[in-house]
This record gives structure tokens, C-alpha cells and sequence, in this order.
């Protein structure tokens, strides 16, 4: 029985990093920046927040992000940009997400993180602050978008 358990775990989470890796080859269908802080203790444990906009269909949209950490220790901040990919409907952007794959390094330094959501969108995101590191969670990046709020496209 355990065999079987270990299989059926084993098959899911190669269906779930080929469905990430094919989101790759495509085009996103919007983007998203990122400001994040953190204030952590030498222990890494901490609090992170942040906010950002995620542009889709042409316009934008501002969202709050907690659970994403750039630092282990002290107070960091970083900012990073991202391709979402597998978005339909705006609606299903908010939700929790969970790492696929982090850590990965760029050619030009960046660090990246893969994750994916309860609905199936995917958002590859990519430091782009020099000596940080995109940190997830143990339970998760939880992204919400918040309405009403101006937007930079409304802004004067």
C-alpha cells in the first residue's frame, strides 16, 4: 500500500512540473511586479509582505502578496517581475500559492521561483534585486488582488 502511495505521489508531482515547464514555452497571458519586505530573525523566522500589479488584458491591476520572503536574517527587501500563465479569468489570480521549483539561478543573477495555485495559474517569478533571494513559505504565497485601489495606469 505504501508502494502505491509513494507511486501516485511520485506521478503527480511530474504531471505538475511538465504542466509548469510547458507554461514555460508559452506566451503568458499577463505579468506581474513586485515590492517585498521582510523582517526576519537570525532564526529566518519572520514576517513578509508586499504588493505589486499585475497586468492583464492590457490593464492593471494592484495586489497585495504575503508569505514571500527575500532575506533570512534582518529587515531586506527586493523587488521582482513574473509571467502568469494559465489566467482566463482575473478572478482566478487571487488564491495561495505553492512552490514548484525555487532557487534556480539566471544567466544574469536573478534568482527564480515557480508557482502555481488551487486553479492551475502559474506565475514563474524573477528576482531583480542585486543579492536577493526569493524565498516561499512553507504553506504557501498567498497573492490577493484588491479592489478599488488606483492603479498606475489611473494614477496622474
Amino acid at each position: 500500500m505504501r508502494r502505491i502511495i509513494m507511486n501516485a505521489v511520485t506521478v503527480a508531482s511530474l504531471v505538475l512540473i511538465l504542466s509548469c515547464l510547458s507554461a514555460a514555452a508559452q506566451q503568458p497571458d499577463a505579468t506581474l511586479t513586485l515590492h517585498t519586505a521582510s523582517i526576519a530573525s537570525r532564526a529566518g523566522v519572520g514576517y513578509s509582505w508586499g504588493g505589486g500589479i499585475v497586468t492583464f488584458q492590457g490593464k492593471e491591476y494592484p495586489c497585495r502578496v504575503d508569505g514571500l520572503s527575500v532575506g533570512e536574517v534582518g529587515i531586506s527587501s527586493a523587488d521582482a517581475v513574473g509571467n502568469v500563465y494559465h489566467l482566463t479569468n482575473l478572478e482566478d489570480f487571487s488564491g495561495t500559492y505553492m512552490a514548484v521549483s525555487t532557487g534556480a539561478i539566471l544567466a544574469g543573477g536573478g534568482d527564480v521561483a515557480t508557482m502555481r495555485n488551487q486553479r492551475g495559474v502559474v506565475i514563474e517569478l524573477t528576482d531583480t534585486s542585486q543579492g536577493a533571494k526569493i524565498m516561499l513559505a512553507v504553506q504557501g504565497v498567498k497573492i490577493t488582488l484588491e479592489e478599488g485601489a488606483p492603479t498606475a495606469s489611473t494614477r496622474n
